[in-house]
């Protein structure tokens, strides 16, 4: 904020001057060339810091010291978002902690729609200091930016965002659920190669699912079909993977309980609506229900977008993403969230 006001006096002072330079015949072309040059980069430094205004960094809780690196893991099949006929790769980023031997479920993260491989990255830091292995997967085509191994980078596909488009659950309720059934298809595939993988290079463990919006779906998903694993946390995510087209064609959720714990965590953006919501149905259902594997938080004041680091980064996208303001402290809330998140996790392994 500081900075921003700094710029904002020297931006004001420059106006004045390129103003009275135009308006006087003895000043030099050079010097309102050097006064107008010098107010348009002060305005674009202005607007950069207005976006993306100076963010104090979350410190780590944990003992252990952590280091991510980079691989990939190519599917046996071929990516849907490509024309090209080759199979679909997967960038993964490693977080793991240095020097211990603590013996702790692996936490999956898989981010939203347009997200990115450091989606929430302070928690999977923070994670890594508590001694938790993380792999952040990077899904190509439903990302805003993916690097493939051969160095060559790919953001959101034309198909995605058509898809995302067309999805309208009161207006059409069947084809918002083909693109459900399709992005689930897709996620599920891609995590299962993720794991996998994994499981292949270490042997067996039990994973935890992480995930935000879309992710937090495919999080669910993998709840429901894998028995390895333990857990689940959604940030504000619908049960995409539970909708089906029953036998009369009508599209209905799967109610039947899960059989791990769910941490399910709300925003202003859902919360206040969620029994209104179609595509809700079960989260409000899970909502009510007295199970004790559903743990629901709802962070007042918070909004979607807020539930990840942009809201760190960016407080103006944050609130063009999720179309409204977020009224908390982004710092004091993503450092509560992460708390929170990790103390369920601690509490369910």
């Amino acid at each position: 904020m500081i900075v921003f006001l700094l710029l904002l006096i020297v931006e004001l002072v420059l106006f004045f001057l390129v103003k009275k330079s135009l308006k006087k015949k003895n000043v030099k072309k050079s010097c309102r060339v050097l006064f107008v040059f010098s107010f348009i980069i002060i305005f674009i430094l202005t607007i950069f810091f207005a976006i993306f205004p100076p963010a104090k960094q979350i410190s780590v809780t944990g003992k252990y010291q952590f280091s991510s690196t980079d691989y990939w893991v190519t599917e046996n099949q071929v990516d849907p978002y490509l024309n090209d006929g080759s199979l679909r790769q997967l960038q993964v980023r490693k977080w793991q902690p240095l020097e211990c031997s603590e013996n702790h479920p692996v936490v999956i993260a898989t981010h939203g729609s347009g997200g990115t491989v450091d989606n929430n990255g302070t928690f999977y830091k923070e994670l890594a200091s508590h001694g938790y292995t993380v792999l952040a997967v990077v899904h190509p085509g439903q990302a805003s930016s993916m690097v493939y191994e051969d160095g060559r980078k790919t953001g959101l596909s034309k198909e995605f965002l058509k898809q995302s488009s067309s999805i309208d659950p009161d207006k059409d309720w069947k084809t918002t659920y083909k693109v459900f059934s399709e992005w689930m298809r897709i996620r599920k595939a891609d995590l299962n190669a993720v794991m996998d993988d994994y499981m292949e290079k270490n042997g067996p463990v039990n994973f935890i699912m992480f995930g935000h919006s879309l992710g937090g779906s495919a999080a669910y998903a993998m709840a429901r079909s894998r028995t390895d694993v333990i857990g689940a946390i959604a940030l504000e995510s619908p049960f995409m993977a539970d909708v089906y087209e029953n036998s009369e064609g009508e599209i209905v959720f799967d109610d039947s309980d899960y059989t791990v714990p769910l941490l399910n965590v709300y925003s202003d953006s859902s919360y206040p609506i969620l029994k209104q919501r179609k595509d809700y149905k079960n989260n409000a259902k899970f909502l009510e229900s007295n199970n004790p594997l559903y743990t629901n938080i709802y962070y007042e004041g918070t909004v979607h977008m807020g539930l990840c680091d942009i809201s760190l980064i960016s407080p103006v996208l944050t609130t063009l993403l999720s179309g409204k303001r977020q009224k908390v402290n982004a710092y004091e809330h993503i450092q509560k969230m992460n708390a929170d998140c990790l103390n369920w996790i601690q509490m369910i392994e």
